[in-house]
Order: C-alpha cells, then structure tokens, then sequence
C-alpha cells in the first residue's frame, strides 16, 4: 500500500495532467450541520482521503487512511466539531470561523483527485433603528455574514456607513441618515441581506426637524424682514408725526 501511495503521489509530480481537479461553493446557515464531499471515480481503489482546510486565521488537515481491513483517521489542529468519513467531511454545529477553502485529495491506484470547496456561513444579522442625540437616524445591522446593505428613502448624500468586523468573523453595519439636510419629518431605513427572504424596513420621524438648519435659517430671514417692514413703518409714522404740525400753523394764518 505504501509503494502504491508514492507511486501515486510521483505520478501527481510527473504527469500533472493526470491529476483531476473540481471546484464548488458550498453555503450553510450558522448552527447547521455541513457535509462535504469529495469527488472520487467509485471503480478505483481508494487508498486514501485528505482534507486540507484553509481558514481565515488557521489552517488543519485530516487524513483518512485505508489500510488492508483497516481505516485509520488522523487529525492536525482541527476542530472537534469536524469528522470524515470515507468520501465525506462534516461539521456540526457550523460557524462563520469555519468559512474556508477545503481542498480534499483523494489518492487510488491510479491517479489522483483533488477537490476545491469553498465554504460560507450566513449569518442573519439583527437590526436596529432609532434617533442619535443630534436627532439623526441611525440604522444598524450586527452579527450578520456577509455584511448586511443599507438604504435609505428618502435618498439623501449626508449618510453615513461604516462596516465594522466583529472578533467572530461577523459584520456590523451602522448608517447614519444626518437631519440637517431634507425637509421630511420621516425616514425609511431598508436592510438587505441573503438570509432575509425579504429586506428588513422600519420607519421613525426625525425630532431634529423643527431645528434643522434649512428651518434655522428661514426663522432668521422671517425675523430679518419683519424688522425692516417695522423700521420702515416707524420709520413712516415719524415721517408723519413731524408734517402735522406744519399743516396746522399754515391752517392757522
């Protein structure tokens, strides 16, 4: 069985040609169970099975060895929640940090097999909507994976985003609506994600907007021009007030 496992793996080095390659992408909800599996022509001998995973911060590697009557399966700094049976690889109780690339090498007595799958993890975020201490709108959407995408109606060119990675691999994604900008006493937030069947939405009023800059700034020109139209008045009476006595002493003579 050894000669025949260098063998196969000389031919690998020699003949890359005779190395046949497949590539999938896999995806599973956080907290399911995962099953892998590998390709491999069932009328060969199989001699052995590998799985290499690559992770974001770790890598491992399982092996799974046939011997004559025998199996024997080893693991290298992988997870418990991981086990391979014959073609397969499964996970239980699967999580964002077991997003990776699983390569599986399969060796018989006549070539060899490799495998890419590519592994995500959805995660559903949750999500928020309320008012900031300046009266702006501030929609969030944390825990997700992928990051969640954020809208806004009205649309507006003062919000602001910001994708946060969090210590599990999750996304947060915080947008700000500013209230300085728009004559609407209410705005929608929309949340788009692929565990969602359909995106999130949720509505408040701005309490900003009788402070707003744009109503500010009337205030002050309402104020303005009520002022000159009183200074003019006044202005006017004065005018008046002054003539009157000139009348009555030509009235007089």
């Amino acid at each position: 069985m050894d000669l025949l496992q260098s063998v196969s793996f000389l031919l690998v080095l020699l003949y890359p040609g005779r190395v046949t390659s497949d590539s999938d992408v896999v995806r599973v909800r956080r907290g399911e169970l995962t099953v892998l599996h590998c390709w491999a022509d069932p009328g060969d001998t199989l001699l052995q099975v590998t799985w290499k995973l690559h992770l974001y911060n770790s890598s491992c590697v399982i092996s799974y060895k046939i011997e004559e009557n025998d199996t024997e399966t080893s693991y290298s700094s992988c997870s418990t929640r991981m086990r391979s049976d014959n073609l397969s690889l499964s996970i239980s109780d699967t999580d964002v940090t077991d997003e990776g690339t699983y390569t599986c090498i399969v060796i018989n007595d006549k070539r060899t097999f490799s495998t890419d799958k590519s592994l995500q993890v959805l995660a559903p975020p949750s999500t928020f909507l309320r008012l900031t201490s300046d009266g702006s709108a501030e929609c969030g959407a944390t825990g997700g994976n992928p990051p969640a995408e954020i809208s806004w109606i009205p649309h507006s060119h003062d919000i602001n985003t910001t994708v946060l990675g969090e210590p599990d691999r999750t996304w947060s994604v915080i947008s700000t609506f500013s209230s300085g900008t728009i004559n609407e006493t209410s705005v929608t937030c929309v949340v788009s994600h692929p565990t969602f069947v359909n995106p999130w939405t949720g509505d408040i009023r701005l309490r900003g907007y009788g402070l707003r800059l744009d109503n500010i700034l009337r205030l002050i020109i309402i104020v303005i021009v009520t002022i000159l139209i009183a200074g003019v008045l006044y202005v006017k009476l004065k005018q008046q007030e002054q003539k009157i006595p000139g009348e009555q002493i030509n009235e007089e003579s």
